[in-house]
Formats: structure tokens, C-alpha cells, sequence
């Protein structure tokens, strides 16, 4: 819980460093209190805001403020999109299968047909390129059309026209074909008021007039892209990926309660496409600093959240919308409230769930969607013999000019909290040496509260430690101190409270060293 432990290690780290890096063989500069052997030294004398500790000292969050000072932790993980290529190119695919197509009639359908149920009213093209190959058998010239009656640019039809030479009856038939200048499909809409895509074509025998058959009419689409799409566009699941957001506020949690009283979980959701989207909740995860995993319930996991989406006459916009689970919709104040470490969840989004096909909507070769999670834990709740512990580098060896000390700390306090303190002196193999306290001390009190958990006055705790000369040489061997707090709000933990950003504490730290003679 380091949030709240830099405060405790501002003091106990900046003693250390003070009297670390001071050679007090020499007291010449320090102020007497009795005769010549004891020098008072003060250390720290600094009022701390709440507000101003917590700025950027959490890794993976954000910090905000209410307009009531309530401080918020925020963590976002990473956002969960997807773009309009998986409808395109189920399309793309679905055409690519018919890379060369027998026109076995003067009007026929194209043997296309829309993946997982598509009925598209009207697709526009991007790229593409169309060829035909046409074979005159008959004795005379003709003139031939090809024509795609259902494809269409500026609302003229994508058309062919030439004239083919008669066939003399043996050797080659003469041919045509625009292999090596392709069509290109750009800028033309596919649009019909039936299931099908038809082609037609058209032989006029010149000296007689008569319309004929041809001996043989092939055409080939190939690279067929698209830039819009309209009509009803299927029922696809879209997989958003599954990830984790880190919580690192217990990342030094031992042991006790913490319960937060209004946490959150929003999603923040961008939509440009033109269709019902709703969200797939697969995991939706909290794993709490005892180990347990712990569901979110919910009646908007178990039926999803709708998206909104731009309507036919508003292509190119983006809707925004933002949906939150609290406690009043779902159980997130208790999975939420019991120690987060981390939010582990995995959504998907479904198009057309309620497959209506009288829906018709659109997309766009720009269209997306986007999921931003993100976790919000106001610190607003109740603490109940909460135990963190740090551990921070020291080293006293140089201190050989004095033989013994006594610290005495004084705190002011706006915070709704009683913090009680230990301190353990470790060697450098990790072992114990002495403790600060003989038992931890209260070295916070906790001020009083309104009915609203926002703390009244100030509340003030003052200690005394001294060291003596046996506990002062055995501690010059330390090489770490382990830090160990215990937080609770009032009543042992069983009133919740506000944390608002200016509420501080005031810390004066002081020191008397002695030197024997």
C-alpha cells in the first residue's frame, strides 16, 4: 500500500540519511543540551498533503479529485477494438471463389451469394478488376454487348461494347478480351432490388439484325474491395482479446481488511458502425489480494450492453456512450471492495444480436468500434488492522561518534486513520537486529468524523524512543530497515471514511544523540 507509506518513509528514510551521511565526530555545529556530551538535532518539521504524496506515485494508475476533494485511483486497460475488415473480407472471400464465371445465358445471375446470411441492398467498390472473353462461331460479324445492369457508376452501367469479325468456318474462331486492360471496378455501386447480381449480353448478327447466342462468354472478377457496405449485415461475433488490468495499491499488503465503498467499473465505448452492436461478456474477473477470483454479476453481463450506433444518414459520425457497473446494477462493491489486485476480463462484441433482418444498417472501410475499461477506486470506505510492510536501505555504520539516542516524533493529523508503526533494524543477511518499538505504537490518531466519513479537526500523538548504548551499537550493523503499518479507520475499521486531496499531516522528528566520555 504505498500511497500511504511514503509518508512513513520520509521520516524514518530521512533520519537515516542524515544521520548517514553527517560524520558526528565532530558536534561542533549542533546546539548543546547538557554540558557537552548530548546534541539535539532536528530532522524533519514538514506538513504533508495527502493529495500531493499520492501524484503519480501509483504505476499503472491515474489520480483525480472530486469536487469534493475525495481522492479517486483510476486504471485503464488496454483498449479493445476492431475494425469493419472482418465483414469485407468474409465478402471478398466469398466472391474470390469465382475467379472465372461461364455466362451460360443472354440473362444470368452471378453465382455469388452473401456469407453468414448477409442481404446487401448496396455494396461500392474500392478496387477490382473485370475482364471478359467472348468466341464468334457464326458466320458473320456481330456486335456485342456486355452489360452488368446492377452495376452501376453515376447511375450509368458498367458496359462493354465491340464488334467481333465472322468465323470463316475453320482454323481459330476469332475471339475478344480485355485481359490485358482490365476494368477497373472503382467508383462503382452494387446495388439490386432482388438476391441476385445478374450479367446480360447481347449478339447482333450485322447484315441481318437478328439477336444470337455466342459460342462461348466468360467473365472474371478478381481483387474485389469495398468501401461501404449497406442492407442487413449478419449476426458476427468480433473477438475484442482478453487482458488484465493491474491494481498496485496492495502491492505491500500483509495482512487485514480494506473495503472500498464506491468502486466502479466503466466502459467506454466508441461505434461508427452503422449497425446493433452489443457486447459479449466472456470473463469478467476480480482476483483480490487473498488469491480469490471473484465474478462479476450482472444482469448487463449475462445480457449484454447495447452500443450505440450512427443511423444510415449519419455515415462518417462516431457515437460515444459510457456504461458503468456499480454497485446499485451489480456486486462490483463487493468484488471491488475486497482488496483488487488485479481485474482479469475478456469481451467480445455480437452484430444484429437479435438477428432482425428488417434492420438495415451499414459499415465503412473506416468503421470501428472501441472498449476502454477502466476501474475507479475513490478512496471512500473502511480499513480494518490493514498491514503493509516496505523495506528500505540504511546503513548507520558510520556513526561511531555517538554512543547513544532518542527520537522523539510529534503528528498532527487531518486524516481519518489511526496508523500504528514498527520499525525492524535488519542486517545485511536479513536478520533482525532490534525493532523501533518494544510493541507497535500508535504514531497516528485518527481525528473524528461527520456524518459524511469527512474528518473534523486535527487529532495529535507524540512518542518517545531511546536508544541506549547497547541498542545504539547494535543497530550501527543494520543495513535495511522493514517498515511495518497498520492502518484503520475509526471504530477498529467498522466506519467508513473519506480521504480528501488536502488534508495533510504534519511530522516533526527530532533527535538526541549522546557521545559518552
Amino acid at each position: 500500500m504505498k500511497l500511504l507509506f511514503l509518508w512513513l518513509s520520509t521520516f524514518c528514510g530521512l533520519s537515516a540519511l542524515l544521520l548517514t551521511c553527517s560524520k558526528l565526530d565532530d558536534f561542533s555545529d549542533f546546539d548543546a543540551v547538557s554540558g557537552t556530551a548530548e546534541y539535539a538535532i532536528p530532522l524533519v518539521d514538514t506538513d504533508i498533503s495527502l493529495g500531493d504524496i499520492l501524484k503519480n506515485f501509483e504505476r499503472n494508475s491515474s489520480l483525480t479529485i472530486d469536487p469534493d476533494g475525495t481522492l479517486r485511483f483510476n486504471y485503464s486497460g488496454d483498449v479493445i477494438s476492431q475494425n469493419s475488415s472482418f465483414l469485407f473480407n468474409a465478402i471478398e472471400h466469398t466472391l474470390s471463389q469465382f475467379p472465372i464465371i461461364p455466362v451460360t445465358g443472354q440473362r444470368m445471375a452471378l453465382p455469388f451469394s452473401s456469407p453468414n446470411g448477409l442481404d446487401l441492398d448496396r455494396i461500392d467498390c474500392k478496387t477490382g478488376n473485370i475482364t471478359y472473353y467472348v468466341v464468334n462461331r457464326h458466320p458473320e460479324s456481330v456486335n456485342v454487348s456486355i452489360r452488368f445492369p446492377d452495376v452501376r457508376r453515376n447511375g450509368v452501367p458498367l458496359q462493354f461494347q465491340f464488334t467481333m469479325p465472322p468465323f470463316s468456318g475453320s482454323g481459330q474462331a476469332p475471339f475478344a478480351t480485355n485481359i490485358f486492360a482490365p476494368a477497373s471496378a472503382e467508383g462503382y455501386t452494387i446495388a439490386s432490388s432482388t438476391d441476385s447480381i445478374y450479367i446480360e449480353y447481347e449478339a447482333i448478327r450485322i447484315s441481318s439484325g437478328i439477336s444470337d447466342t455466342l459460342a462461348s462468354v466468360l467473365v472474371s472478377i478478381r481483387d474485389l474491395t469495398f468501401t461501404y457496405a449497406e442492407g442487413y449485415l449478419g449476426n458476427f461475433i468480433h473477438q475484442g482479446g482478453r487482458d488484465t488490468i493491474h491494481i498496485d495499491f496492495f502491492d505491500n499488503w500483509i495482512r487485514g481488511d480494506v473495503y472500498f465503498e464506491d468502486p466502479t467499473v466503466t466502459f467506454n465505448i466508441e461505434n461508427s458502425f452503422g449497425i446493433p452492436t452489443r457486447s459479449l461478456v466472456n470473463v469478467f474477473n476480480v482476483i483480490t489480494v487473498t488469491g480469490a477470483i471473484l465474478p462479476l454479476q450482472s444482469p448487463y453481463v449475462t445480457n449484454g450492453i447495447n452500443f450505440p450506433y450512427p443511423a444510415i444518414n449519419e455515415v462518417g459520425q462516431v457515437k460515444t456512450d459510457r456504461f458503468v457497473f456499480n454497485k446499485y446494477n451489480s456486486n462490483i462493491d463487493v468484488i471491488l471492495g475486497s482488496g483488487p489486485v488485479a481485474v482479469d476480463y475478456d469481451v467480445n462484441a455480437l452484430t444484429n444480436p437479435d438477428n432482425n433482418p428488417s434492420i438495415r444498417g451499414f459499415i465503412t472501410d473506416e468503421s470501428y468500434y472501441r472498449v476502454r475499461v477502466e476501474v475507479e477506486l475513490p478512496l471512500h470506505g473502511r480499513a480494518s488492522s490493514f498491514v503493509a510492510r516496505d523495506t528500505f536501505d540504511l546503513n548507520l555504520g558510520d556513526l561511531t561518534g555517538v554512543d547513544f539516542a532518542e527520537f522523539k516524533l510529534f503528528t498532527e493529523n487531518e486524516l481519518p486513520l489511526d496508523i500504528e508503526l514498527q520499525a525492524y533494524f535488519l542486517d545485511a543477511d536479513s536478520r533482525p537486529l532490534d525493532s523501533l518499538f518494544s510493541t507497535p505504537q500508535l504514531v497516528v490518531r485518527s481525528t473524528s468524523v461527520n456524518a459524511q466519513g469527512v474528518a473534523l479537526g486535527k487529532a495529535t500523538q507524540s512518542q518517545i524512543v531511546p536508544f541506549s548504548d547497547a541498542r545504539f551499537e547494535r543497530i550501527k550493523a543494520a543495513r535495511r530497515v522493514a517498515i511495518a503499518a497498520s492502518f484503520s479507520t475509526l471504530n477498529n475499521g467498522t466506519r467508513s471514511v473519506k480521504v480528501l486531496a488536502h488534508q495533510q499531516i504534519r511530522i516533526k522528528l527530532g533527535a538526541k544523540l549522546g557521545k559518552r566520555r
